[in-house]
């Protein structure tokens, strides 16, 4: 039998059937003991599926589900709203009938200054807390914040200290008297900043050809058995995750913050002052309406305070309840003992009046006063990632949002309890830019060097209307 020579160290023996031996079949323990350690030869058994074993970990959806967008053609963006038509104010009473205002209560905010100045004008009828009524005669030269009080029952100069709490409810003037001093409306302003958020995904040409066992899917290259694919699309993710954490837990900076070494390409910048944003949670602690319930767990009282609360201050009928998985859970267990979920009150006006609608997005309704909850688990809020890791404060707390919109009555137009602003001017937006660049993968070359870049950015900023109508449980 003749033998034909291939390579060094290597003879094939030609035989007339397919037989296996040692001869013409190569062995994975051969490639071992030959110093192989690879036994790359035997096709391994890789399932095709990458498997999520965090399941979905995106965290966008609320500002899609709850507010609108507009756009913005300057970094800072404003609004206006009106206070409360009559102002409530505390002060005290001495023994020479001197009324010496405090403070005066707008929209739950205490003022001074300029605001105490005018609250009161000579001929007010103002009532007390206790119930009693008293005229205003005249200002104290001696001091802009106090005034000279009588008690309307018997016109004697007022002396008593029992009131700390006042309301102005009217005025009384005697006949040929002059007009009062007119006055002025008073606004809430509100203004926030757009924040540009920014992210960059980079693989070289010779990765981008390299094939994996598992099928990854990209939001914006499909689907395929690429792993710069996967890159890509944890990047894209994760970049909408940053804009809406923004939204969400951004923190609006005092104007001090800049890239220390200019550019970051190193060279030399001018324009390096970082710009961030009041995010939603923010804009309900520091404006809106707020409950501590400690370490406990809420109750139905604590519910009945905050429904006192929100109609105290125009809230909402219908209000959407994102919770951390702590306070969902002590709400479930309130709820399931009174049989309180989806009670007769309930209602559904948000979601077109469809019960399935609500269910379908994973909420569970309840009313209580005349005011609707559409509670929902708040992932955010419970991830171990970010704010549900271990000791973070906002693991516990539920956000009261308004569900309804308001109209402006200027234009007619409905105006959102909350909304994102975004820059874009001329047929150019900020909004969403995403872009490629490099000298690999693209068949039209942005530049000479062996890579691929995925680039993403958009600017933006939160936009919050009426914080007074917002709740916000915080809970330890």
């Amino acid at each position: 039998m003749a033998t034909v020579s291939l390579a060094d160290g290597m003879v094939a023996t030609p035989s007339a059937t397919a037989v296996a031996t040692t001869s013409n079949y190569v062995s994975s323990s051969d490639l071992i003991a030959s110093g192989d350690t690879t036994a790359a030869f035997h096709k391994r058994d890789v399932d095709e599926q990458l498997v999520k074993r965090y399941g979905n970990q995106g965290i966008t959806g609320l500002m899609e589900l709850l507010g609108s967008k507009k756009e913005t053609q300057a970094r800072t963006f404003e609004h206006y709203e009106e206070t409360f038509l009559h102002n409530q104010f505390a002060g005290t009473v001495n023994g020479s009938a001197i009324l010496t205002i405090d403070q005066v209560d707008t929209d739950g905010g205490d003022s001074s200054g300029a605001d105490k100045q005018g609250a009161l004008r000579d001929g007010d009828l103002v009532l007390g807390n206790s119930g009693t009524m008293y005229y205003v005669t005249k200002k104290n030269d001696a001091n802009g914040d106090d005034y000279i009080i009588k008690n309307v029952s018997d016109g004697n100069l007022a002396a008593s200290a029992a009131d700390t709490e006042f309301a102005i409810v009217g005025n009384a003037y005697a006949e040929q008297t002059d007009q009062p001093i007119g006055l002025t409306p008073k606004v809430h302003h509100y203004s926030n900043k757009t924040q540009i958020i920014k992210e960059s995904f980079i693989v070289s040409g010779s990765e981008a050809t390299n094939a994996v066992y598992v099928k990854v899917n990209s939001p914006e290259s499909g689907t395929g058995y690429l792993w710069y694919l996967q890159g890509e699309a944890d990047t894209h993710q994760r970049f909408m995750d940053y804009a809406e954490l923004a939204m969400i837990v951004g923190s609006s900076g005092d104007g001090t913050l800049s890239n220390a070494d200019g550019n970051e390409d190193g060279s030399s910048s001018n324009i390096n002052t970082v710009h961030t944003t009041e995010g939603l949670l923010g804009f309900m602690e520091n404006k809106g309406q707020s409950m501590d319930l400690g370490s406990s767990a809420i109750t139905m009282a604590d519910f009945d305070a905050a429904v006192k609360s929100l109609d105290k201050y125009r809230g909402a009928k219908e209000m959407a309840l994102y919770a951390g998985i702590n306070l969902s859970l002590d709400i479930d267990d309130l709820l399931a003992s009174q049989g309180a979920y989806a009670a007769g009150g309930a209602n559904y006006g948000t979601f077109a009046n469809n019960k399935d609608m609500a269910l379908n997005l994973g909420f569970n309704s309840f009313s209580r006063g005349g005011y609707t909850f559409h509670k929902k688990t708040y992932d955010l809020f419970n991830r171990p990632d970010l704010l549900g890791a271990a000791g973070f404060k906002y693991n516990g707390y539920g956000m009261c949002i308004p569900m309804d919109s308001q109209r402006d009555a200027k234009s007619g137009e409905k105006i959102p309890s909350l909304r994102m602003r975004y820059k874009a001017a001329n047929g150019y937006s900020r909004e969403m830019e995403h872009w490629l660049t490099g000298g690999a993968v693209l068949q039209n070359k942005t530049n000479g060097k062996d890579e691929l870049q995925c680039n993403y950015r958009t600017e933006r900023g939160f936009e919050g209307f009426a914080p007074n109508r917002f709740l916000l449980f915080k809970k330890s």
